[in-house]
C-alpha cells in the first residue's frame, strides 16, 4: 500500500496504549460498527478496526508496525518497549462476546469454527477434505512447501515439499483423494503426490514437455483402490507423437494418462486422448480449462475457438465420456456426451471453479456476472455478483448449492466473501475478514478461507 494506516488512530488510543486499552477501545467500535447493527455501511470501518486490533493487540505485529511506523523507538529506554498488562478481572461472557469480532459475518447459515495461524505467508493454493477424523486442509505456498491440518485432532500438523530436483515453483494448485490418503499439487512445471500421514513425497512429474499455460489447464484425480493400489490420473495437454512438433498443439487435446503408485517413476499408461479439433486443421482452438470427476469417468474443458459462422473467437463447454469403447475391438474411445457454444470468449475470464462430479461449473461473465452452466443439458443460471478484481477467488460446494465469491475490486470488498444461494440467486451471508482472501475451498458443508496473512480460517 502506499501510504501506511495509523492503527492507533483508527482505534483512538495513545501510541504507548497497553493491552487492556486497545481491547477495550476495539469492543467499543465494534459495538458500534458492526454491520449487523450499523448496516453495510459500517463494513468498511469495521474492517479497518479489525485490521488495526489484529496487529496492535499481537506484541511481535505491533513491534514490527511500530518500526515501520517509525517515531517511537527511544534507546534511552531500553529501545521498543510495551508498558506490562494491567492485571484484570476474566470476564468470561464478554470474552466470548468479542473473541470472534475479528473475523465475523452478517446473520446466516454459516459460523465461524476452527482457526489456524501459519508462517507459511501468502497461501497459493489450499483443498480440504471430510474425513472420519474431521476436516484435513492441505495449505500449499509460493515456495513449494506446504502443510496438512486436520482440524480435529490434536496432533501435530505435517508438512510436504515439491521435489527439490525440479524447478522449485509455487503450488497453485492442490487436489486430495476422495478418502483422503493422497495429496496431489502442482504448479506449470511440475506435479507431486504426496501420502498425507506424514507428507511424505511419493512422486513427482515434470510438466515441461506439455503446454501448460496455467495451473488449470491441466487437472488430477487420485485413486485409492482396495489392495492399497494407489493410482494417480492425469488430464494434460495433448503431447504429439513426435515430440520435436510444436507444443502448441498441445491446446487442442487432452491426454487422460495414469501412473500406479510403487511402480517406475516415468511408467505412465497409454493415453486415452481426447482431440477437440483436428491436429492438422487451421481453425484455431485452444483449451483453457480442463477438470475431471472424481470418478475419473468424465472430463470437462473449456476451450476458445473459431465456429463456423462466428466472426468471433468463440467459448466452447464440451463433456467426454471416458469410459467408451469402439464397437469393434472393444478399444477406449473417448466420446463427446454434450457440447455447448456459450458466447464470445472474451466474455468469459477466470477464476474458474467446478464441481467434483464436474455437473457444473461456475465461469466470469462479462467481468461482473457469474455464470453457473449444467453441463449435461447445457442450460445456465446467471448471478449478478458485481465487479470482479485481479486477484478475485470462487468457490463452489460439491452440490452446487453454494458459491463463494470474493470479488476483492476495492477497499469495500477487500477480504469480503458473498456466500451466494444458487437455488435462491441471491446472497444469504457476507463474510468479513481483516485481510485480503488468497484461497477458498468448499468441503462439504464447510468453507475453508485463506488470508494473505496466512491465517486459515474455517466456516460452518
Amino acid at each position: 500500500m502506499d501510504t501506511l494506516d495509523n492503527y492507533y488512530a483508527i482505534l483512538d488510543v495513545p501510541i504507548n496504549a497497553d493491552s487492556e486499552t486497545i481491547k477495550r477501545a476495539y469492543r467499543q467500535l465494534a459495538r458500534r460498527h458492526h454491520p449487523d447493527l450499523a448496516g453495510p455501511g459500517g463494513a468498511v470501518q469495521m474492517k479497518r478496526i479489525n485490521r488495526a486490533y489484529d496487529v496492535l493487540s499481537d506484541p511481535e505485529k505491533r513491534l514490527n508496525y511500530d518500526t515501520i511506523l517509525g517515531g517511537v523507538i527511544d534507546l534511552r529506554k531500553g529501545g521498543l518497549t510495551r508498558p506490562r498488562p494491567k492485571p484484570r478481572r476474566f470476564d468470561l461472557a464478554d470474552d466470548i462476546e468479542f473473541s470472534g469480532l475479528s473475523i465475523f459475518s452478517t446473520k446466516g447459515p454459516m459460523q465461524t469454527g476452527p482457526v489456524l495461524h501459519t508462517s507459511l505467508g501468502i497461501v497459493s493454493a489450499m483443498s480440504s477434505i471430510q474425513t472420519l477424523s474431521g476436516t484435513c486442509v492441505a495449505i500449499g505456498s509460493l515456495d513449494g512447501k506446504g502443510l496438512l491440518w486436520r482440524t480435529g485432532s490434536k496432533d501435530t500438523s505435517a508438512h510436504f515439499a515439491a521435489d527439490p530436483a525440479l524447478t522449485v515453483e509455487s503450488l497453485r494448485e492442490l487436489r486430495f483423494s476422495a478418502r483422503g490418503g493422497l495429496l496431489a499439487g502442482w504448479g506449470r512445471l511440475g506435479l507431486h503426490v504426496w501420502d498425507t500421514k506424514d507428507g511424505a513425497l511419493l512422486w513427482s512429474h515434470q510438466l515441461v514437455q506439455r503446454a501448460v499455460s496455467a495451473h488449470y489447464s491441466l487437472d488430477v484425480v487420485l485413486q485409492e483402490a482396495p489392495g492399497e493400489k494407489r493410482e494417480v490420473i492425469m488430464a494434460l495437454p495433448l503431447l504429439p507423437e513426435d515430440t520435436r512438433g510444436p507444443r502448441a498443439v498441445g491446446v487442442r487435446g487432452t491426454d487422460v494418462v495414469s501412473h500406479t503408485i510403487s511402480t517406475p517413476l516415468e511408467s505412465l499408461s497409454s493415453p486415452l486422448v481426447c482431440v477437440e479439433e483436428g491436429i492438422e486443421k487451421r481453425p484455431f482452438w485452444a483449451i483453457r480449462l480442463r477438470a475431471l470427476a472424481q470418478d475419473a469417468r468424465t472430463l470437462l474443458t473449456l476451450s476458445c475457438a473459431q465456429v463456423p459462422g462466428e466472426e468471433n473467437e468463440m467459448a466452447v463447454v464440451r463433456r467426454w465420456n471416458l469410459t467408451t469403447r469402439a464397437r469393434f475391438g472393444g478399444k477406449p474411445q473417448p466420446r463427446i456426451d454434450a457440447s455447448v457454444v456459450i458466447g464470445h470468449c472474451a466474455d468469459y475470464t477466470p477464476p474458474y471453479a467446478s464441481t467434483t462430479n464436474v455437473d457444473t461449473v461456475a465461469l466470469v461473465y462479462t467481468g461482473h456476472k457469474v455464470r453457473l452452466y449444467d453441463t449435461a443439458s447445457g442450460t445456465y443460471s446467471e448471478l449478478p455478483c458485481g465487479t470482479m478484481g485481479g486477484s478475485a477467488k470462487m468457490a463452489i460446494s460439491a452440490g452446487a448449492q453454494w458459491l463463494a465469491v470474493a470479488r476483492e475490486d476495492s477497499e469495500a470488498n477487500e477480504g469480503v466473501i458473498d456466500l451466494w444461494s444458487t437455488s435462491e440467486g441471491r446472497i444469504v451471508q457476507k463474510l468479513y475478514h481483516p485481510w485480503q482472501i488468497s484461497a477458498l475451498h468448499f468441503a462439504e458443508k464447510q468453507l475453508v478461507v485463506a488470508l494473505t496473512d496466512g491465517t486459515i480460517q474455517v466456516w460452518q
